[in-house]
């Protein structure tokens, strides 16, 4: 028995009401930002924050605790990667971003460890299943760092094993903190060597 299609009245067919509630509902949010930068420029009404844009680089957003962040690959207290290449993370991946080479490793006791260990950032979806997948915590999204956004080349978004690795030395030596600063420090030489290029 097939269940009938609910009616609608002419009202609700014509989209009206809705798109009427709509439109007041940008406009008291217009309105009410647009008075307090007013009074924000006389002096009044300090105390009440408007809506506005994040400044950034000037002004920054605190990420959340459950922020995934740009990737990190996690060291052993001899400062080797704690990776096994068992590829684990790669066959995760959905959006297929991580690229290991495999080699020997110098210790008998390690059957192998990564050569080579990339993760293409253009291609990432920032989903955390290859921390999900790592059997041995190699791999963490903690950085709260976002993913890097400057770059004239596809290489300069594809992060290398030193540069994951560099990530857990600086946040264990330094902070969290630090990793956004080292950052924004990385695209204001970008962009001055950008200028002088001109």
């Amino acid at each position: 028995m097939a269940i009938p299609a609910p009616r609608l009245t002419l009202a609700e067919r014509l989209y009206l009401p809705e798109v009427l509630r709509g439109v007041g509902v940008t406009t008291r949010h217009f309105v009410r930002n647009l008075t307090l930068h007013v009074l924000h420029l006389f002096g009044v009404a300090k105390s009440r924050r408007a809506a506005v844009t994040t400044q950034y680089p000037e002004e920054r957003k605190v990420y959340a605790d459950g922020y995934r962040g740009a990737h990190r690959l996690t060291v052993k207290p001899d400062g080797a990667v704690r990776c096994t290449a068992c590829f684990l993370c790669a066959t995760a991946c959905p959006a297929k971003c991580i690229h290991i080479e495999a080699g020997e490793h110098p210790d008998p006791e390690v059957e192998k460890f990564p050569v080579r260990y990339e993760i293409d950032t253009l291609q990432c979806i920032y989903c955390g299943m290859c921390v999900e997948a790592c059997p041995c915590d190699a791999i963490r999204m903690d950085t709260y760092v976002h993913p890097k956004i400057w770059g004239y080349t596809r290489e300069d978004f594809i992060e290398t094993k030193q540069v994951l690795m560099a990530r857990s030395g600086v946040l264990a030596e330094r902070g969290r903190d630090a990793l956004m600063g080292d950052m924004l420090r990385e695209y204001r030489e970008d962009e001055a060597a950008a200028a002088e290029g001109r």
